[in-house]
């Protein structure tokens, strides 16, 4: 399993998709639409995120364990590095977020992290240690709030107080790459990488994950080969 982390509007549903057909493997994307009060979160500011985030939360913790679900089962079908855009890890990392904001009542947020924990640690009877890898997206703030914009969801882009906020998603998530050492990460400088419109840089991103995964013993040599044998077909 390969989570991709970075904060909003950096390229991990792009990266997630790119990855997973190269690799022809199974993406699990995360879809706003799906979530179905995350739209109201952002409406009102801190007081709307401080009155909604647990429920934001679980509606995420909920959807993302569905994933994760799915993807032990692929796993024991013998599909390996499914690559999931978002994860339990990231949206503990969200929490984390406001409830160092003060948006996140700390009785709840308690609650919310017993779960998250939980569902980490047991995945329907199986004991779950934790992705193969983690795809860290490293990029300038002003590239993530260009970004943002040009995506263009109303949600995210009406109010210009949630710069603040995002400021703060985006200062905590180096944060957490700075200080994680569960399981192996790897990290990608997006300040002059465009993997999505440039083919060069694609090429490159994906060879240096790939050989990470060699190195890990997640992908075979001959795999390797393979796969990059097809992009040229």
């Amino acid at each position: 399993m390969l989570y991709i982390n970075a904060p909003i509007g950096i390229g991990k549903t792009s990266l997630a998709k790119i990855l997973s057909k190269d690799l022809g493997t199974k993406a699990f994307l995360e879809e706003p639409e799906k979530i179905p009060l995350l739209s109201s979160f952002y409406e009102d500011g801190n007081i709307s995120r401080e009155m909604k985030s647990f429920a934001v939360q679980i509606e995420f913790l909920d959807y993302r364990y569905e994933q994760l679900l799915e993807g032990m089962y692929l796993k024991q079908e013998g599909m390996n590095n499914t690559v999931y855009d978002s994860s339990l890890i990231s949206d503990g990392i969200m929490s984390r977020n406001l409830y160092n904001r003060g948006e996140f009542p700390e009785v709840l947020y308690k609650d919310y992290l017993r779960l998250n924990n939980n569902m980490q640690r047991n995945v329907a009877g199986h004991p779950f240690m934790g992705p193969d890898l983690i795809i860290y997206l490293d990029a300038p703030f002003e590239r993530m709030l260009k970004n943002i914009e040009l995506r263009g969801r109303k949600m995210e882009i009406e109010d210009p107080k949630l710069k603040e906020y995002y400021y703060s998603v985006w200062k905590i998530y180096r944060d957490w790459y700075n200080s994680y050492g569960d399981t192996p990460t790897m990290k990608i400088d997006m300040t002059s990488i465009d993997f999505v419109n440039n083919e060069n840089d694609k090429i490159e991103v994906l060879n240096k994950i790939e050989s990470q995964l060699v190195s890990l013993g997640k992908l075979s040599n001959t795999e390797y080969k393979q796969i990059k044998k097809s992009r040229k077909m």
